[in-house]
């Protein structure tokens, strides 16, 4: 996984008089083997508790949390769309429960706070009367806000949450609390100079009231881990009696691992969960902070477990050293206070006999000169030996007379049945081969059957989950809750289809798209490879310009353009076609956006494309390329990444200096004139740019667009609206200033059959189709499988045909 931090998780809470160190409040998992595309590098926190007077059981919730993983690493699109889909999961089973125990009184809330790791960033989301807190070197800042995140789940359809997104840096403390106590603040909290987390867990309980639920998270430099770190006070953990032991070595810390496949949603079928595994815990003392100076370890290091409480499966690959240090016990004491003969020595987990802890060994010189005697052991480890070898070869006499007895019998039966036995006259090496190969084949023969139905079996449980789940989203009204279980029921039949793939299987897969589709006002699109034989290996795709005949591919590998020309059996590339960095009086790097030329322009180049200094290549087919620079401005060019061509007019989008410049009927030679007014609009993040006629259109990396509308009057500056908000009509969807599920990576303006604006959402291999008011009216997704990972560039081209490219994959359709 690529990720620069690890992440430790310590729970202190209080239960009245107790401190539990384990609770099925906190579910942590790193991503297992198989995920949707998006969440191969996400590890997951749900640390979820209950308010009220309807708690969930240890084990209900325990498994909830567990099906809420499963689903997480399911769902694609964004990362922060996926913590929503928890949410919202548990507030309507949580609504739905509530709703059913309203005649007794009753009512559950769930307080819930999400976490998921992606590299060095921590995304958050909260639910509920929560809290959270960065403590950092420098401050302790609260992340929290009470009216945002509501009083919890539970309590209404609406799933009230507050996302946050915190850059983390090595040492940096976060404090969760699902109930937190009323005098933690920022003055009470502080960044443990030393001490560590231990340290920051005395904090926290010196400040204690009689209930809370905190979790403290720890970053610290590696490689995306997560690791349990647990806490058990003194009088748990040393002896009261005064007999010297001798410690065994500390387990190392155990890496958090996968899940097992657990249904969504579904209960889980009897015998398909596996069960927790148990893992030796091995507790830490509790010191009072006064004596911290005398301990023969720092505080700052608890013992780090497994989270077992939370059911989390458990690796047996890689374990990290170093972490957790065991305890050192204070030395024995003399013999002269404690004698202790051999055969009363406790039994340690050294490698020295239990007697040589307190029995008085010879003098020091002669000690010195003494050869070393051998250890008690070592005989008997001898003679098991020699009689595991006698064992063995008597069990293989054994085995081969006896199979050797079944050859015999086998071919006495045959030669009866067989009129002319001189046939069966064998040697008797044959006759033993034969009796050993038959059972064998036999096994294999047998073994393989019952695979199989057992896989039919494991099919035929998830297939049938996920015709209930189909069934079940049918009767509901609300389009939230009939997305989310039609999403559940898409996700049994992938688990299905693991197992087999069956006619019924994909005619309900099928039925499910559909309904999905109808809900996400989905077209399919029947994509064909557009490249004939394809493009090398190493080619990524950027950008695509698509005419009536030809088709312009940017590879961001090189910088250079690719040239393919329409044929009756697809696109044919043209490798006279020469468009790339070049070198020369004017020296041209790679390029990093294209645009069509109209036709009859400069010396009939058919494309124009720019490098990141400003430096322009007119290519010309079956001709060498023109370079030329692009005038700077009175302040200067920054560094160009895009460019939009309107009417002639070259717009160039320069975000470094805030600023989109505009050259006039192409007129590079010239300064140009700055697009905006008195006021600009925030650039940093734009990605992209697109102009038609006065209005132009930017996308942000974060997915929202802005728009601009060009005026020269004094009276009337060219005025902004940022965000420019989408309105999307769909089912349970809300107007605003991205649309939620999506990530818009580029954007498109095509003025005919009518002018409308199109969006790359590259982690869903589709392109959205707006107005130009920025209305939602489709969203085009393949009808069969493309190739793997996002998509890169896209273009709609003449008589809309869409074109979209997949590194060096492209493939085109048409737009019905």
């Amino acid at each position: 996984m690529n990720s620069s931090l690890d992440l430790n998780l310590l729970l202190v809470a209080r239960q009245g008089a107790l401190e539990p160190s384990e609770l099925p409040d906190l579910y942590a998992v790193s991503p297992p083997r198989r995920t949707a595309r998006e969440r191969e590098s996400d590890s997951l926190i749900i640390y979820f508790s209950m308010t009220g007077n309807f708690p969930l059981a240890p084990g209900a919730q325990t498994q909830l949390l567990e099906q809420l993983s499963q689903k997480f690493y399911k769902t694609t699109g964004s990362l922060t769309a996926a913590l929503r889909s928890l949410a919202e999961t548990i507030n309507l089973q949580l609504l739905d429960r509530n709703l059913r125990s309203t005649s007794s009184g009753k009512q559950g809330i769930g307080q819930l706070l999400l976490a998921a790791l992606r590299s060095d960033t921590l995304y958050i989301a909260q639910s509920g009367a929560v809290q959270a807190y960065l403590v950092t070197a420098t401050r302790t800042q609260p992340l929290y806000d009470l009216e945002t995140t509501g009083r919890g789940l539970g309590l209404s359809r609406s799933t009230p949450i507050r996302f946050l997104q915190l850059k983390l840096s090595v040492e940096d403390y976060l404090v969760l609390a699902t109930v937190p106590a009323p005098a933690w603040s920022e003055a009470s909290l502080s960044h443990p100079a030393t001490g560590g987390i231990e340290a920051l867990r005395h904090q926290l309980t010196a400040n204690m009231s009689p209930e809370f639920n905190s979790l403290i998270i720890q970053a610290k430099l590696g490689s995306g881990k997560m690791l349990m770190l647990r806490h058990k006070s003194v009088s748990e953990t040393l002896p009261e009696q005064k007999t010297p032991v001798v410690s065994s070595p500390t387990p190392p810390p155990v890496e958090l691992s996968e899940l097992p496949t657990v249904a969504t949603d579904v209960q889980q079928p009897t015998g398909a969960a596996l069960p927790p595994v148990s893992v030796p815990v091995i507790p830490l003392p509790e010191v009072p902070p006064e004596a911290e100076p005398d301990l023969p370890v720092p505080a700052d290091q608890p013992i780090a477990v497994p989270l077992v409480a939370a059911g989390v499966s458990l690796s047996s690959g890689e374990r990290r050293e170093s972490v957790s240090p065991t305890p050192q016990i204070p030395s024995p004491p003399s013999t002269a206070e404690v004698k202790i003969s051999q055969a009363e020595a406790p039994v340690t987990g050294s490698d020295q006999p239990a007697s040589t802890v307190a029995t008085p060994g010879p003098a020091s010189g002669e000690q010195k000169n003494k050869a070393p005697s051998p250890r008690p052991w070592t005989g008997p480890l001898i003679k098991l030996r020699l009689a595991l070898s006698s064992f063995t070869a008597a069990f293989l006499h054994l085995f081969g007379k006896a199979f050797s007895a079944i050859g015999i019998a086998l071919m006495r039966l045959l030669k009866n049945l067989l009129p002319d036995a001189d046939v069966l006259r064998l040697p008797q090496s044959t006759m033993i081969f034969l009796a050993i190969a038959i059972p064998l084949i036999l096994a294999v023969v047998g073994g393989m059957v019952f695979l199989q139905r057992g896989q039919a079996k494991q099919h035929e449980i998830y297939y049938q989950q996920a015709v209930e789940k189909a069934a079940y989203a049918a009767t509901l009204t609300n389009p939230l809750e009939q997305r989310l279980a039609l999403q559940t029921a898409l996700g049994e039949l992938d688990t299905a289809e693991e197992y087999a793939v069956t006619s019924q299987s994909q005619a309900l897969r099928a039925e499910v798209t559909s309904s999905l589709d109808a809900l996400d006002a989905v077209k399919r699109l029947d994509y064909q490879p557009a490249i004939i034989n394809g493009l090398e290996s190493g080619v990524s795709v950027i950008r695509i310009i698509a005419t009536a005949a030809d088709l312009y591919l940017l590879n961001g590998t090189d910088g250079s353009v690719l040239h393919a020309v329409l044929t009756t059996r697809g696109y044919e590339m043209d490798p006279t076609f020469q468009c790339g960095p070049t070198s020369g009086p004017i020296t041209v790097g790679p390029l990093v956006d294209i645009s069509e030329l109209p036709p009859g322009g400069y010396e009939n180049a058919s494309l124009l494309g720019m490098d990141a200094n400003g430096n322009l290549l007119y290519c010309v087919v079956g001709s060498q390329p023109y370079s030329a620079s692009l005038a700077p401005p009175n302040t200067g060019l920054g560094q160009p990444i895009g460019m939009s061509l309107d009417r002639n007019d070259l717009y160039v989008l320069d975000p470094t200096v805030n600023a989109v410049w505009i050259y006039r009927n192409l007129e590079v030679s010239q300064p140009p004139r700055l697009f905006f007014g008195d006021t600009v609009p925030p650039m940093e993040d734009v990605i992209d740019l697109e102009v038609y006629n006065d209005d132009l259109y930017m996308l942000h990396a974060d997915g929202h667009t802005t728009k601009c509308t060009y005026s020269a009057m004094a009276e009337s500056p060219t005025r902004c609206e940022d965000p420019y908000s989408y309105s999307d009509n769909r089912p349970g969807r809300v107007h605003g200033p991205v649309v939620e599920d999506t990530h818009f990576s580029q954007i498109d303006y095509i003025s005919f059959p009518e002018r409308s604006i199109f969006y790359l959402d590259p982690g869903h291999q589709a392109i959205y189709y707006f107005s130009v008011l920025l209305t939602m009216q489709h969203q085009y997704q393949p009808k069969t499988s493309l190739a793997e990972g996002d998509a890169t560039a896209f273009s709609i081209g003449a008589n809309r045909i869409a074109f979209m490219a997949i590194a060096n994959n492209v493939y085109y359709a048409a737009i019905p």
